[in-house]
């Protein structure tokens, strides 16, 4: 992992405790092999979703705007990992409550609010 996807994860476990703990018990799932990228920033999503209604309005905005930093970012492989690991995560983790997807969907970001629709939408008519 280089040091912008590395640095980038340890201000992740910054937001929260549940987060943080995810991070560790994938990166401990993985030893002695580095964690596969995408499979660490989905563990990351679902456990967003999970602690989504505990985060205080503040911590959700920082979080979202995060997630869109990364979406962004000019390291193509931290990009990617956000968009097929953890926006697509939440999509998924967010399939059957609408009232929570309708949440998070108003904290996204320019760039993962369109990949999380097309995800979203993905095989639909």
């Amino acid at each position: 992992m280089d040091k912008i996807i590395a640095d980038y994860v340890d201000k992740f476990s910054s937001f929260s405790d549940s987060i943080s703990e995810t991070i560790g018990s994938v990166n401990e799932y993985w030893i002695p092999d580095e964690s596969p990228l995408i499979m660490l920033f989905s563990q990351i999503g679902k456990s967003l979703v999970a602690i989504f209604s505990e985060l205080d309005c503040v911590k959700k905005e920082l979080l979202f705007k995060y997630i869109e930093d990364g979406i962004t970012s000019d390291n193509d492989e931290l990009a990617t990992a956000i968009a097929t690991g953890l926006v697509e995560a939440i999509v998924t983790s967010t399939d059957a409550n609408q009232y929570l997807w309708g949440e998070i969907e108003g904290l996204l970001g320019v760039k993962s609010k369109e990949h999380a629709l097309a995800w979203r939408n993905f095989g639909k008519l």
